[in-house]
């Protein structure tokens, strides 16, 4: 039997420090399952489910990883999902539309904090967050994936967001993933028998 964990790990991102995770991981028996990983200023940045064998115990996990990956000075954490359910899964009747939200123009206070809120009151799910900000002009460009109930009127949530930021000179795009699927791997003429949903 294998135990499942949530891992994150946190790390100087230099050259080897994923070998150096990749041979923790293999030498405890550890198989990765899902993976996100993401350098930000400098900083190496990994979270990770990974199953180990049942009798290998959580700090020895821990204190291995950190031994192998000192050069790196990597923290890392341990999380048994089975410990502290994050929440009841239940299964929604109809699946979300996935779609893809950026915003991009001069950084401000305050532009994470109105979307998230707007987001919340739609019972929106953010899948993925990824931006960054340009430092020699203060702009930043932001992009988010999205998990969208059945019922939500997506054109007004981005004239909503628009209308919020427009101002501030803030552009605002959502995009259905059907339509950057379709961007990326676009179907001879007369093959798509399918319309993608629109761009707004």
């Amino acid at each position: 039997m294998a135990r499942r964990y949530i891992m994150t790990v946190l790390a100087a991102n230099r050259v080897g420090i994923l070998a150096a995770l990749s041979n923790a991981l293999d030498e405890l028996g550890g198989n990765m399952l899902d993976v996100s990983q993401a350098v930000i200023q400098e900083f190496f940045t990994m979270i990770l489910a990974a199953e180990f064998p049942e009798e290998r115990d959580p700090e020895v996990i821990v204190d291995h990883i950190r031994a192998v990956c000192r050069p790196f000075g990597a923290e890392v954490a341990l999380k048994n999902p089975d410990d502290e359910p994050p929440f009841d899964l239940v299964e929604e009747p109809i699946p979300r539309q996935r779609y893809v939200l950026t915003a991009a123009g001069q950084d401000r206070p305050g532009v994470l904090r109105f979307i998230a809120h707007r987001l919340a009151q739609d019972d929106i799910m953010l899948l993925d967050l990824q931006g960054m900000r340009r430092e020699s002009d203060h702009s930043f460009l932001a992009s988010m994936e999205l998990a969208v109930p059945p019922g939500v009127d997506a054109l007004k949530l981005r004239n909503d967001l628009d209308n919020e930021f427009r101002a501030n000179g803030i552009t605002i795009a959502l995009q259905h993933r059907r339509v950057l699927a379709a961007l990326a791997h676009p179907e001879p003429v007369g093959f798509n028998t399918v319309s993608p949903p629109p761009v707004y």
